[in-house]
């Protein structure tokens, strides 16, 4: 048997065999950890209740400028956000050569309500077994809840929920509020599954030598949203075939954030 090894820009390699070892060109991924890009926060100022004036500011090094910070308020690049209500932002840094950080940053209610715990129970892939309970202090009470901006309740527990980002709400008797996004995991794990049904379909081509390579859970992480996309239009694996189930458990465990559970 014969194959053919052809050498393309940036390293890309191309595999050509009888038994259809061929996949779509990916650029390789550069090593984050040789460069990791780093997030601080350096200062932060809260906001009074009912009033967007609560502020912070952060500070990237590391890796590759330029960088690139978002965060649910806004994004630019100098990593100064002003003019912000009460509540938790993730904060994203990305740098050239695509690594990125992430930074949680409260910014309270001075003299309000605030959101100070919130406890979650897993989906299940394509399932809607998922669950939150939110403790919150301060402020007047009782409180009224919302989850994703919907309809207030009493009660400070929401059950039967899917797998993904939720916003939660919660208001005091003085019309104080403060919001906070949490995200509930599919529980889909690695180690149990994943892995083996990379290993059992996908190594053959994607093997030690191969560009890409499957063959370390840093490498298929790595590429964890590429191979989300190709297992979900079928066009991979080439040579076998997976299960619906399996392509749901793929696309659930990426979305969880591609985890070493």
């Amino acid at each position: 048997m014969w194959i053919k090894v052809t050498f393309r820009a940036m390293c890309s390699l191309i595999f050509l065999s009888a038994t259809s070892c061929t996949w779509e060109q990916m650029t390789p991924q550069f090593d984050c950890s040789v460069s990791p890009v780093q997030l601080e926060l350096i200062d932060s100022n809260d906001s009074e209740c009912g009033v967007s004036d609560g502020s912070f500011t952060v500070q990237a090094s590391g890796g590759e400028p330029p960088y690139t910070i978002s965060s649910e308020s806004a994004t630019n690049s100098e990593g100064v956000f002003e003019n912000v209500p009460a509540g938790n932002y993730t904060v994203l840094v990305t740098d050239a050569n695509d690594c990125s950080e992430e930074l949680n940053v409260e910014i309270q209610n001075a003299n309000g309500v605030n959101l100070t715990k919130i406890e979650t129970l897993i989906a299940g892939c394509q399932s809607n077994d998922g669950g939150i309970e939110v403790i919150a202090t301060g402020g007047v009470e009782p409180y009224l809840y919302t989850l994703n901006g919907g309809s207030e309740q009493a009660s400070n527990v929401f059950s039967a929920l899917s797998s993904g980002s939720h916003t939660i709400g919660i208001t005091d008797q003085e019309g104080c509020s403060v919001t906070g996004n949490v995200q509930v995991l599919s529980g889909v794990s690695y180690s149990s599954s994943i892995e083996k049904i990379i290993k059992n379909n996908c190594t053959s081509c994607h093997g030690v030598s191969a560009s890409p390579s499957f063959d370390s859970y840093d490498e298929i992480r790595a590429h964890a949203a590429s191979i989300k996309r190709v297992t979900g239009n079928k066009s991979m694996p080439r040579g076998a075939t997976i299960s619906q189930d399996e392509i749901d458990r793929i696309a659930c465990w990426v979305d969880d954030g591609a985890l070493s559970n």
